[in-house]
């Protein structure tokens, strides 16, 4: 498996320094592939004693694991955990007991510690920034409702505003009109209309922070701390985004002439608008950018990761 990674050149030193790379095990080395392709009668080893089953015949290459779920079945095997660089050159780490190894197995990350004798001693294990950024966007933020991500967060307020911007459009009364364009307002953006029945974040807060985590990942792909990919799909995740951002303003504008309103009639012409702009945020918007996101999530090996 090729590894496209920015990557700190490797030379003895007593003091702390960085290492940026993707975690493998020392049976399969710089490629997964090799024991996948090889068929069920090739043991892991180089002895006959070291494939993974009881029996000669039973190995890792059946074809139908993953690169994470190989990494596992080797280390149970008793391989070690192991830095791949740029080059495909495997660097031995020394302490394998070091925290996060496990949980960032088959993932690039950036690890910190002192190259001691022929392998790193590890002191601390992290996602390369890229992939932290991409995180924020699809998995976790600190303060978003659940420490969800950013684009979960807005795609479930948007929800929200479509079905109320609907019940507006249907609505009998001007005050049920008015009621139903607060709903929106309050999932569009609570600082506008803090009551209602959004989860107290907002589509517009989502989508900012979405916007600018994805713009974070983008600039380190440039500087070489991830793949190309991130940049050929995160291109039109920001136009999107931007998108949504825009379209929320209008809606806004629209509910708010919904409130000035003073008879029904006067109030379905924005009603309208707004169902129509909120529909616009969710599927034209916000579901795009989903799938580009899902694609640079896949090709980095970040779906299903652990947050």
């Amino acid at each position: 498996m090729a590894v496209l990674f920015a990557f700190a050149a490797v030379t003895p030193a007593a003091a702390q320094q960085t290492f940026t790379g993707k975690i493998s095990d020392s049976m399969c080395g710089a490629s997964h592939l090799a024991g996948a392709a090889a068929g069920p009668s090739t043991s892991l080893g180089t002895g006959p004693s070291t494939s993974l089953g009881t029996g000669p015949s039973t190995s890792l290459g059946t074809g139908g694991l993953t690169d994470r779920q190989c990494l596992h079945a080797c280390i149970k095997a008793l391989a070690k955990y192991v830095l791949v660089d740029q080059n495909n050159q495997v660097l031995p780490i020394a302490n394998q007991d070091a925290m996060g190894l496990p949980l960032y197995a088959g993932r690039p990350v950036k690890l910190t510690g002192e190259w001691k004798g022929d392998a790193i001693l590890v002191t601390k294990v992290e996602a390369i920034p890229a992939h932290l950024h991409l995180g924020h966007v699809m998995t976790n933020w600190r303060d978003t409702p659940g420490t969800r991500g950013f684009l979960p967060v807005a795609i479930d307020e948007a929800r929200v505003a479509v079905l109320h911007a609907r019940l507006a459009v249907k609505g009998s009364s001007l005050d049920d009109i008015k009621l139903h364009a607060g709903h929106v307002l309050n999932a569009l953006d609570p600082t506008v209309e803090p009551k209602g029945p959004g989860a107290g974040y907002g589509v517009k807060k989502a989508a900012a922070g979405a916007l600018q985590h994805l713009d974070f990942a983008a600039r380190e792909s440039k500087t070489g701390g991830a793949t190309e990919n991130i940049t050929t799909h995160a291109a039109q995740v920001s136009s999107s985004l931007s998108n949504v951002l825009q379209w929320v303003d209008q809606a806004i504008a629209a509910a708010q002439r919904i409130r000035a309103a003073t008879d029904a009639a006067e109030a379905a012409g924005p009603a309208a608008d707004l169902a129509a702009l909120v529909l616009r945020i969710s599927d034209e918007g916000l579901q795009q950018a989903q799938t580009h996101m899902g694609l640079i999530m896949k090709a980095e090996g970040l779906l299903g990761a652990p947050r």
